[in-house]
């Protein structure tokens, strides 16, 4: 019994430490202010929607995104899943850039 959770302990750090790969880049999107929000601010609020849905489509593979997802389950809350794909990351950045008050067309 403790060579079984330990081979499982064991499995779960080394799951952990792998690298799923690099992640899909957001596609450019033709984006436009829909609350008056000058170039500068946009292009900020570009970057920053980039790496979330980077970020989020990473939650969506690997042991770490397991984690989430069965926490988010557990509770109640957690995010959707977007998917490890472009499409997933494109996904995420229209959701993150509409927060922002932007209206993205791909």
């Amino acid at each position: 019994m403790k060579r079984l959770i330990g081979l499982m302990l064991a499995a779960a750090v080394l799951g952990a430490c792998s690298t799923p790969g690099a992640a899909p880049l957001v596609r450019r999107a033709r984006v436009y202010p829909a609350t008056g929000q000058f170039p500068d601010q946009q292009e900020r609020d570009s970057h920053a929607c980039t790496v979330w849905a980077q970020q989020e489509n990473a939650k969506a593979s690997g042991f770490g995104g397991a984690l989430e997802t069965i926490g988010g389950a557990v509770t109640g809350a957690g995010t959707p899943g977007y998917g490890w794909n472009q499409e997933g990351a494109d996904r995420a950045y229209t959701v993150c850039m509409n927060s922002r008050g932007y209206s993205v067309y791909w």
